[in-house]
């Protein structure tokens, strides 16, 4: 069995207690005097920082010079504050800081950019291919939204439909007088081929347009009824009409002003001799003398009724 300690081992363990209380007794008061020690110190330094900063201010005081009436020079000091010494460096800050929001806010704008995109040899902004592109290295693209901007609907029309709208406007507000008007009163008297040539001539270069009937435009029936029209002959604005209305002659007895009849009396024109004719072809075309390109023709004479 343990031995029960004695009375003089118990009068031990309470000097050892005793001894250690007092220990850390002195030990705090340590502490406590280092404490008190360093905040003096900090102190200290507080107090001198002032005086430096103060005595920092006194000697950056500007000095402004002032010249009397007298000629007395007047020197009187002021003192910059703290807020107009650092005015220069808070510029550059604020600058700095500027520069860095405008490069934020730009830079998302460049984004797929198709101008962009051509001067990085991208051919597609679409994400899929170019993630599967083979030129593509270590690109990841999550996703790319394309936004389509309706401005209007339109449809699409050809080059010969706006011509040929051109041309009915031109016709439209055209003040040429009109055949009903050369009929009522001719400047022409004599239908003689010389007559009827210079006139057909007056005319070359007028665009083609069916149904045109003046000198805005002309079809090719239209084109010779107005010739004659400068005559006082009345033709129709057909060339079924006009073939009809004249007299068939064999083509060794043609001369010029002679009408010049296809067959199929898809065509006509005015005979001008030597193979040519003067007629308005066909659609983008104009009033011009061009050779017969066809055998398949007849030719009819006009004579003037008086």
């Amino acid at each position: 069995m343990a031995k029960k300690p004695s009375g003089r081992r118990r009068a031990d363990v309470e000097v050892n207690i005793l001894e250690q209380f007092e220990l850390r007794s002195r030990r705090s008061m340590r502490e406590a005097e280092r404490s008190r020690s360093s905040r003096s110190v900090r102190r200290a330094e507080r107090n001198a920082a002032r005086v430096a900063e103060k005595a920092m201010a006194q000697a950056q005081k500007v000095l402004e010079t002032e010249v009397t009436v007298e000629g007395e020079t007047i020197v009187r000091q002021f003192a910059q504050s703290k807020h107009q010494r650092l005015r220069p460096y808070k510029s550059s800050i604020t600058m700095v800081i500027a520069l860095g929001l405008f490069t934020t806010t730009a830079l998302p704008s460049y984004a797929f950019s198709p101008d962009v995109a051509a001067m990085s040899r991208f051919t597609t902004t679409d994400a899929v291919a170019v993630a599967e592109s083979a030129d593509t290295q270590n690109l990841t693209v999550a996703a790319v939204n394309l936004e389509k901007y309706t401005r209007a609907t339109y449809k699409s029309v050809s080059a010969a439909t706006i011509l040929r709208q051109q041309l009915l406007t031109s016709v439209m507000f055209d003040h040429s007088p009109k055949v009903d008007a050369l009929l009522a009163n001719p400047p022409y008297s004599k239908l003689d081929p010389v007559t009827i040539m210079n006139v057909a001539a007056k005319y070359e270069g007028v665009p083609y347009i069916f149904g045109g009937d003046s000198p805005a435009a002309f079809d090719c029936s239209g084109f010779v009824a107005y010739v004659f029209a400068n005559f006082g002959v009345p033709l129709p604005h057909s060339v079924h009409g006009q073939n009809m209305l004249g007299r068939q002659i064999k083509p060794e007895d043609a001369r010029p002003g002679d009408l010049v009849v296809f067959n199929d009396l898809s065509h006509d024109g005015i005979y001008a001799g030597n193979g040519n004719f003067w007629h308005a072809p066909r659609p983008g075309d104009h009033v011009k003398l061009a050779p017969i390109f066809t055998a398949n023709i007849h030719f009819v004479r006009v004579v003037k009724q008086n």
